[in-house]
């Protein structure tokens, strides 16, 4: 087992001697020599592909080696050290293989994802065996590119099958099953090796196994797919390795072509296989390699610069054939998983020597650790080398040949540092030369972190097939895809290189689902083929089949740094479109390592939204057969879109959410719109008209895409739906729009399109509006959870609140969306209305669409107004507030309008219920009137059938049970609206006659200020409630206009407050206190009473109330208020009030009695009203209100009063008392305004509790703005408004101050205080001395009588007479 001889175990036989019996051990024949010969290769057969810069560093070479072992055969390339004009060649026929191109998906090729940058497509090839996942089978398998053929190995069989379609249309696709002749007994053992060989015509098949090393080989695939077992036996060529230790297994077999294979064994020795002898003749060998200072086996025997005293025992983590200098010699590379390297030079004969070995380890750890790769802190185990394979070199010509004959080469390594739960990848590139080693490049894997797990069956490799611009890691579970082209150098790519901002080179990672047994089997480069440029790899994938991966080359433009992005679009683009795909390989949930912000994500999410809604999507096939098909398509790529979003991806934001929700509400829309239009074109109508067709021309440019004729895009409609469906709020209105033109386009050119036409189009434009918005509204609430909007509140799909994100208008109710779905249903009502009776059958039928689309169409009305003028109110904007208000009144308009003209069409029940829908209290009282009404006047019409009288009996029965339901179903929304219809159309004893049935609703209705004229009724009539009908009198009184409707209200609430005191409904106190203020209101319109009767007499002889006014200004307004427009307006605004019996607010009548004029002769009677009125005013103050309210207020009307009464006398005249005696000064202060108003409140006492203010005081009062907006009389009025009242009242305090200077009326104001209270005490000295005579006189009159009384009396006693005349004394009595 151990012996050095390593070749003794090895038997071969000849497949073509004849049969015989005896040992198969015996020495092998040889083949019959075949004719060969030579090939018409010249000096141009091949020329050195154009060169292209791969990292900064990478040249492609003249003769570069194939990757992951597989190199050229030099049988049919030329060889740079020999003449290659006298080489004999066999006469294999290479173009066959190159004419068999790749599938795609015209031969059956499935695509499971695809971007930019690469494809990813399963190939249809694979038996359906080897594709079922649920199959517990074990089995490994192999690839070989570069024959285009797949292996399936299990313990017992081969399966051998074409993985790419020939161009021979006879070759036959069914997989050759090959049965080994050295089946394992233990089927938990190591599966046999099988690899395909390139031979002659047909490839040859190699068998090795790998616990007991033994071989087969056949020179063809016909020749072991052999069913007889014995001539299968009989042509294959067997042997057996030598030497193997003890549990020594083969874990690898490499290809080392020509002719040679390279066994890699888990004790970690290697050996090299050949399967031919140097005249191609079948022949066996295996040498162990070894160093020719190793005196043990092993991999590199005693070098001890490399290894520890362990020797041998070391994990080989590659071993690839590199490139050859000679015939029959190949250079093969071999390294640890600890970074050590070794190059040996393989020869045909079997021979082998180690060229030089190097420790790269040290080297690659320092390039690790300057690209910050390298974990810190963790031990050298962690650091390994999984894979390499050889990359082009520069060099051509001798310095090529020389550089070969070395052993010289370019490796691409891929390693690995691990701990815990993370790995650390990077691709480094290392110059293996003269010995020595040098590190080019270093690619950190950013992309893939995942650990390496020991359970795993396969090892990471790494594949670069040609033209090298890309790099295919190939993990278990996963492959990622590293750019090898280096960003173009620049200045800006310089800059950013400084400054740390370059972006690496392109990378991306593949995963498979984890929750599947998905795992990579075998992986292998596919050669480039003639006129491709870009590169590929082949990977088996158990329980999947073969899948082929293609990276795609820059597109003309695109440069290495825009590659280098991964973006957020490019991975929800694939798992949108490639994700729910039933071939379920590929998991698109995305990786930990490549994260973007919820920013890239939304905008990413938006651009493939509106993509799919455009079809600008390359995913998207914008031309179908069937254009709901496509649609469908479109409707459930959105579906998919949300869904990854909802589950790999943060919440996004809720303005994005609604957005996304908006454009798959349109693609529903659109297919619902699609439907109706097919329908049309289906029906195969003869008119020439179809009115979706006729509004996709007539939209305007701006509003749809070019249509492009050239390009024989002649369907204007269908390319609508493919392009412009983003835009179907734009073409929504124009269903009506378009109905409007066609019909004014008829009557301008003279052919006016008949009814039966205009009915058609009617309908068409109804099913437009309805199928978009109905489904719209409906796919809204239906998918609101599944955008995340599950918290919002809707109603019928329209959002209750929260519209302040949204600053652009929802789609649904856009700005001509929302009035001329409302003119579309007038339209059709009207249209209905007029052709009912129609006995034409397809107008009949057309206007019974109308009548049944109406009511569908009002609810959408209303929709789209509440959604819209929602939208308005909410925005910032105050003007836009401003116009939603403005929009809700008129929607509250237009709704009961809409709902009520549904009677018209007999559909009064269906207004009914979309009146209930939408809380429409209003409309819902005028239907159930009007139903009401109708049923009423059946009953009531002469000749009316019984058995209609009986129907309308039960439609008015059903009718009150509703009114009964609304009752109980709306309250106080339902009262109100019922009892405001009956009282506004004079029905209100009906109330109180049926009020047992509603009394509560009844009473809390007319409780309302509005009603307070009828609510005393109800209160005294129904609920005996005297104290709450003594309020509503008094809040009617407030509303009362009327003078005479006051009076009568504040005495009839007196008498209320009376009779509750009696009941007890109310405390004395309680009542005493509302009594009091009758009185006080009452005393007001005592005032206004006087002040009538004051003008009264200027009326006279005025032929009407016009008339009356003129007269009352001509005479009351002629010298106070000249010159003051704006008290003077005012005066005749309260003069006219005055006539017409109408009562003055306090203020008003105060103005009034403070401006009027009074320079007129008064009879006797009038005059004590007259020269009081400024008193009265300063009554109305203190009885009003606002006496203890507002303070500021009333302090500003009565300094206004004291003002006017001091300037209504002339006292700069007064003041003049040259020649004027004591009584004639006397007379004329008497006679001011000012001393009237001061005697007669001292005569009343009524300064006792608010003392006259003195001239001085009262100025100011009013002439500034600040000052008047103490009031809130004022507080409301216009600004230009104050300020013209300010200027009138500013000439008041002018006039003041004059009489204060030049009229000294301040001294003058003691004097008249003075004489007025003089006057009262003399007043009221001369009551009582007329108070004590008159008691004297009374007092001396009675005393007489008394007198006379008495002497009657004692005469009476002294004499009285009997009945016979005799007179008795009254003691004889």
């Amino acid at each position: 087992m151990f012996s050095p001889n390593v070749n003794a175990g090895i038997s071969t036989r000849n497949p073509r001697r004849r049969q015989r019996t005896g040992s198969d051990d015996s020495a092998s024949l040889r083949h019959r020599p075949k004719r060969l010969r030579r090939s018409g290769i010249s000096t141009e057969t091949f020329k050195p592909p154009s060169g292209k810069q791969v990292n900064g560093y990478i040249q492609h070479a003249e003769n570069p080696p194939l990757p992951n072992g597989h190199v050229h055969d030099t049988r049919f390339q030329r060889d740079a050290g020999v003449d290659t004009t006298s080489l004999a060649i066999r006469n294999w026929v290479p173009k066959k293989v190159e004419r068999e191109k790749r599938g795609n998906k015209g031969d059956g090729s499935i695509e499971l994802t695809k971007n930019n940058n690469y494809i990813v497509t399963q190939l249809p090839t694979t038996p359906e065996r080897f594709q079922n996942n649920q199959n517990s089978e074990r089995w490994q398998g192999e690839i070989a590119a570069h024959a285009g053929y797949a292996v399936a190995m299990n313990h017992s069989q081969a399966t051998v099958w074409r993985y790419v379609q020939g161009v021979n249309p006879t070759e036959s696709s069914q997989p050759l099953a090959i049965k080994l002749q050295h089946s394992a007994s233990d089927v938990r053992g190591p599966i046999p090796f099988g690899l395909i060989v390139p031979a002659a015509a047909e490839p040859a098949f190699l068998v090795v196994t790998a616990a007991g090393g033994h071989i087969t080989y056949w020179e063809s695939l016909t020749s072991a797919a052999s069913i007889d077992p014995s001539r299968q036996k009989q042509q294959g060529t067997q042997g057996v390795v030598g030497g193997m230790m003890s549990g020594e297994i083969i874990t690898r077999v490499t290809e080392a072509e020509p002719h040679g294979f390279l066994l890699t064994f888990n004790t970690g020795r290697v050996a090299h296989m050949t399967v031919s002898d140097p005249q191609g003749k079948p022949s066996i060998k295996v040498q162990f390699l070894r160093s020719s200072a190793a005196h043990a086996g092993g991999l590199f025997g005693s070098l001890k610069n490399v290894f520890s005293s362990a020797g041998w025992r070391r994990d080989v983590a590659a071993i690839k054939a590199g490139s050859s200098w000679q015939r029959g010699q190949r250079y093969a590379v071999v390294a640890t998983t600890r970074g050590a390297f070794q190059v040996w030079d393989l020869n045909w004969n079997g021979t082998h020597s180690l060229v030089y070995e190097i420790d790269a380890k040290e080297d690659l750890v320092k390039a690790l650790e300057g690209e910050g790769n390298i974990l810190q802190g963790k031990d050298d185990h962690a650091f390994q080398v999984l894979d390499f394979t050889f990359l082009p070199r520069g060099a051509t010509g001798k310095h090529h040949t020389k550089s070969i004959e070395k052993g010289d080469c370019k490796l691409l390594v891929l390693t690995a540092m691990s701990v815990m739960d993370s790995s650390r990848y990077a691709l480094v590139g290392l110059n293996l030369a003269d010995g020595s080693l040098a590190v080019d490049v270093v690619h950190p894997i950013s992309c893939y972190s995942s650990p390496l797990t020991a359970e795993s069956n396969f090892r990471p490799q790494i594949l670069v097939p040609e033209p090298a611009q890309t790099a295919f890691i190939v993990f278990e579970t996963s492959v990622v895809l590293v750019s090898l082209v280096n960003v173009e150098d620049s200045p800006s790519s310089q800059l950013q290189m400084e400054a740390h901002t370059l972006p690496n080179p392109f990378q991306d990672a593949i995963d498979f689902r984890r929750n599947k047994c998905y795992r990579v089997i075998s992986c292998a480069a596919e050669p480039l083929e003639r006129g491709q440029v870009y590169s590929s790899c082949v990977i088996m994938v158990y329980g999947f089949g073969i899948v082929r991966v293609t990276a795609l080359p820059m597109n003309e433009g695109q440069s290495a740094r825009d590659r280098a992005t991964v973006t957020a679009r490019t991975k929800i683009e694939q798992a949108v479109f490639y994700g729910s795909l039933q071939q379920d390989l590929l998991d698109f949930s995305g990786r930990p390592e490549i994260k973007f912000t919820n920013e890239e994500v939304k905008m990413a999410a938006l651009k493939v939204s509106n993509s799919i809604m455009n079809s600008t999507s390359a995913y998207i096939s914008a031309i179908l057969p069937s254009m709901e098909q496509q649609l469908q398509r479109r409707s459930i790529a959105l579906a998919d879109l949300i869904k990854h979003l909802n589950k790999h991806h943060e919440p996004l934001d809720r303005v994005t959410r609604w957005k996304l929700l908006w454009n798959a509400e349109k693609m529903a829309a659109a297919s619902a719109v699609w439907r109706c239009y097919n329908a049309a074109v289906t029906a195969k109508r003869d008119q020439d008209k179809n009115l979706i067709a006729e509004l996709v021309d007539m939209l305007h440019e701006n509003f749809k895409s070019e249509n492009k004729p050239e390009c024989y895009e002649t369907d204007a409609v269908r390319h609508w739906f493919i392009k412009d469906i983003g835009g179907l709020q734009y073409i929504i209105p124009w269903a009506q729009h378009a109905c409007e033109q066609l019909f004014k386009e008829s009557v301008e050119d003279g052919v006016e399109h008949d009814e039966l036409t205009k009915a058609r189009l009617l309908c068409e434009a109804n099913d437009l509006q309805l199928s978009a918005l109905e489904t719209a509204f409906r796919f809204r609430e239906a998918n609101a959870a599944l955008y995340g909007l599950s918290n919002e509140t809707m109603s019928n799909g329209v959002l209750q609140a929260g519209y302040e994100d949204f600053k652009d208008e929802i789609w649904t109710s856009s700005v001509a969306i929302v009035p001329t779905v409302k003119k579309l249903v007038d339209l059709s009502r009207e249209m209905a209305i007029v052709q009912a009776g129609n006995e034409d059958e397809s107008m009949s039928k057309l206007i019974e669409k109308l009548e049944a689309d109406n009511p569908r169409l009002v609810d959408m009305s209303c929709r789209t107004y509440i959604e819209k003028f929602r939208w308005l109110k909410s925005q910032a904007d105050e003007q836009l507030q401003a116009e939603g208000r403005a929009l809700q009144l008129e929607h509250f308009k237009v709704r009961r309008v809409l709902f009520t003209k549904l009677a018209d069409l007999g559909l009064a029940r269906e207004g009914i219920m979309l009146a209930d829908i939408y809380y429409d209290m209003d409309a819902l009282v005028d239907l159930v009137d009007l139903g009401m009404e109708e049923e009423q006047q059946r009953l009531e019409q002469p000749g009316t059938p019984e058995s209609d009288k009986e129907q309308a009996v039960q439609t008015i029965r059903h009718l009150q049970t509703q009114i009964k339901s609304y009752f109980v179903k709306f309250g106080a929304r339902w009262a109100n609206a019922y009892f405001a219809k009956h009282i506004s159309d004079g029905k209100s004893m009906e109330l109180f006659s049926d009020a047992a049935r509603y009394k509560q609703h009844l009473t809390t209705f007319l409780r309302h200020p509005t009603f307070a004229k009828l609510g005393w009724i109800n209160e005294v009539h129904s609920e005996h409630n005297y104290a709450a009908a003594a309020d509503s009198l008094r809040v009617a009184q407030k509303q009362d206009t009327s003078l005479w409707g006051k009076k009568i209200e504040l005495s009839m609430s007196k008498l209320a407050t009376l009779a509750a005191q009696s009941k007890g409904q109310v405390k004395d106190d309680g009542a005493d206190d509302a009594i009091q203020k009758i009185h006080r209101s009452m005393a007001i319109l005592t005032v206004q009473e006087k002040l009538y009767d004051h003008i009264r007499p200027v009326l006279k002889g005025a032929i009407d109330v016009t008339a009356e006014i003129d007269l009352a200004l001509e005479q009351c307004c002629r010298r106070y208020v000249k010159g003051k427009p704006t008290l003077r307006a005012a005066l005749a605004e309260n003069i006219s009030m005055l006539i017409y019996r109408e009562a003055l607010d306090p203020e008003d009548l105060i103005d009034t009695l403070t401006l009027i004029d009074a320079d007129r002769q008064y009879p006797d009677e009038e005059e004590g009203f007259a020269g009081n009125r400024f008193f009265s005013a300063l009554k109305i103050v203190k009885l009003s209100s606002f006496e203890n309210g507002e303070r500021a207020r009333k302090n500003l009307h009565e300094m206004m009063i004291w003002r006017r009464c001091m300037i209504q006398d002339d006292w700069e005249a007064i003041n003049r008392t040259e020649l004027k005696d004591d009584t004639q000064v006397e007379v004329e202060t008497g006679a001011t305004a000012l001393f009237k108003t001061l005697r007669e409140g001292y005569r009343t006492d009524f300064f006792t509790t608010s003392a006259p203010i003195p001239p001085p005081s009262v100025l100011g009062a009013g002439i500034s703005s600040a000052s008047l907006r103490t009031s809130t009389r004022y507080t409301e009025m216009a600004d230009d408004q104050v300020d013209r009242l300010r200027k009138d009242l500013e000439s008041e305090d002018v006039l003041l101050e004059k009489y204060i200077e030049k009229g000294r009326l301040e001294m003058w104001w003691k004097g008249v205080v003075e004489a007025a209270q003089r006057s009262v005490r003399d007043e009221r000295d001369q009551a009582g001395e007329e108070g004590r005579r008159r008691r004297s006189v009374e007092t001396g009159f009675w005393k007489g009588l008394e007198v006379k009384d008495r002497e009657t009396d004692d005469r009476e006693e002294q004499v009285e007479s009997d009945e016979q005349g005799d007179i008795f004394t009254p003691a004889e009595i």
